[in-house]
């Protein structure tokens, strides 16, 4: 009887793998038609010896939004790829997280075509960490960009930080998104996985983003949590990270 049991087990655990990398497949063939496709046609169109010169800058411009698509995807993916590498080796530096949270919070907003003032930066003076600030850069990009991507009519994101007490900084980015079920609050994090939701599937996505962000965090020495109230009160992801190493990471 045992022996059933964990073969059952192991059984049902193969059946969510295989869903979940058919699935993953299925987003990265979107992920990757899609901007290929219009690509194609932008240049099928700039062709036409009548092209106006103000469609003809249009076009240029989509095609350029296109690639900026693909290029994000190629990055999503190298980054998942490379976390099990050893990264003890990148030099910590001093950060200025406000000034890094501004930062981010205007690259997103300008991949995403938003109005900066989409996301408001409240991060008071003088919050300062030492660690590795091209992950934390990834991590901060990645959450201010699901929050973006999964708010429904109008964007309103919060990235927030303050002091956490015993050598800490809380860092939190809220929305008044689609928001999470209660079951799928940790499974987010989990490699490829999506939540089952028409309004999760209807948005271009992986299941990569939130998984590169868990582990990032990780190997700056900290922890990461998503909360929300349920579907349709919106989501904040909270990240806590010490102000300074404390010791080898993994």
């Amino acid at each position: 009887m045992t022996v059933l049991v964990l073969f059952s087990v192991f059984l049902v655990r193969e059946i969510w793998e295989v869903r979940r990398q058919t699935s993953f497949i299925d987003s990265v063939t979107h992920e990757l038609k899609s901007p290929l496709a219009a690509l194609k046609l932008c240049l099928e169109t700039l062709g036409r010896p009548d092209l106006p010169p103000e469609q003809n800058q249009k076009l240029r411009q989509m095609m350029l939004d296109d690639v900026e698509r693909l290029n994000g995807f190629i990055d999503r993916v190298l980054a998942a790829t490379r976390l099990p590498a050893e990264r003890s080796s990148v030099p910590l530096q001093e950060i200025d997280l406000a000034a890094l949270a501004r930062r981010c919070a205007t690259a997103v907003t300008r991949r995403a075509h938003q109005p900066e003032e989409v996301v408001r930066i409240d991060v008071p003076p003088g919050v300062v960490l030492t660690s590795d600030e091209v992950a934390l850069a990834v991590v901060l990009e990645n959450l201010v960009d699901n929050a973006i991507k999964y708010s429904q009519h109008s964007v309103d994101v919060v990235l927030s930080a303050r002091p956490g007490g015993e050598g800490q900084v809380v860092i939190e980015v809220r929305d008044r998104g689609i928001g999470i079920r209660r079951a799928d609050l940790r499974r987010v994090f989990e490699r490829f996985y999506r939540v089952p939701d028409e309004d999760v599937r209807s948005r271009r996505g992986t299941g990569l983003g939130l998984y590169v962000v868990s582990a990032l965090v990780r190997s700056l020495g900290g922890r990461v949590a998503a909360m929300s109230e349920g579907p349709g009160q919106g989501a904040t992801m909270r990240v806590t990270l010490p102000t300074h190493p404390r010791g080898p990471r993994s």
